[in-house]
């Protein structure tokens, strides 16, 4: 697949934002280190220079009003366009959730970077404070190197939960069958190779074998037009080669765990 942007690395939001605006000293870079009570933010241009230093800013619906007040007239003061602004902090819990959804309810540009690569822009690896973790996560958003897609809330949210869901759901039956196997192959060893029985593991026809009184006596004993009606009712293709084919196995299992020698071997 063609790569549409050299950038591909890049927000595609915030290149659009410096274009826009022209020249990166008319641009305001805000990082803000989220925390559950009180965010930390400073204010940059497009350059890197520091407007504002580092401030707090409470997590709420009052420290958002304040803190685009506080925007405003530093837009002003350097002749900075509010539409060239935008925000940005690290990829952070559900308690930061309300305030950046606010901020982009009301057409602000959010990004998110990630957090170890924001520590690796710190100027200083060994220690962490306010200052050097808004100043690599600054030094990420000057790059571009952010996510603007809102994943944290409306048809984002609900289609990675979903996808989340799905995995665990995965990763749970891979386990029961996994365990269904291992007693399965005491019972009637080969049952769920489709290559061996005939019968495709986990198919309707193969759940309802399992289902009641299965072993390789019962399925031997079954006459064989009625086991093939009753995969036939369960969509089996094939039904009365398949209900051959189950049963002559069945005989060869019987064969393998009762010959002399097994039984010596039993005893």
């Amino acid at each position: 697949m063609k790569k549409r942007n050299i950038y591909h690395n890049q927000s595609q939001e915030i290149l659009s934002l410096f274009e826009d605006a022209g020249s990166s000293i008319k641009v305001m870079c805000i990082p803000m280190d989220y925390a559950k009570n009180d965010h930390v933010v400073m204010f940059c241009n497009g350059n890197g220079d520091i407007i504002r230093k580092p401030f707090s800013v409470k997590n709420s619906l009052e420290g958002k009003q304040y803190l685009l007040e506080e925007v405003t007239k530093s837009c002003h003061h350097h002749g900075i366009n509010l539409q060239h602004v935008f925000f940005g902090g690290e990829d952070c819990g559900s308690y930061s959730d309300n305030f950046i959804t606010t901020l982009r309810s009301e057409d602000w540009l959010v990004a998110g970077v990630n957090a170890h690569d924001a520590k690796k822009q710190r100027e200083n690896m060994q220690a962490s404070t306010d200052r050097l973790d808004l100043l690599g996560i600054c030094k990420l958003l000057l790059s571009c190197r952010g996510n603007c897609v809102p994943a944290q809330s409306g048809i984002y949210l609900i289609l990675r939960t979903l996808v989340r869901q799905r995995r665990k759901l995965v990763s749970m039956s891979t386990g029961v069958k996994n365990r269904i196997h291992t007693i399965v192959d005491r019972i009637f060893p080969g049952f769920l190779s489709e290559r061996k029985s005939g019968i495709l593991p986990f198919s309707k026809g193969s759940l309802l074998l399992m289902q009641d009184r299965f072993s390789v006596h019962q399925i031997r004993r079954r006459r064989r037009s009625s086991l093939a009606k009753l995969l036939a009712r369960q969509g089996v293709h094939q039904p009365d080669r398949c209900a051959e084919k189950l049963q002559q196995y069945a005989d060869q299992v019987l064969k393998l765990k009762w010959t002399p020698e097994s039984r010596q071997k039993n005893n």
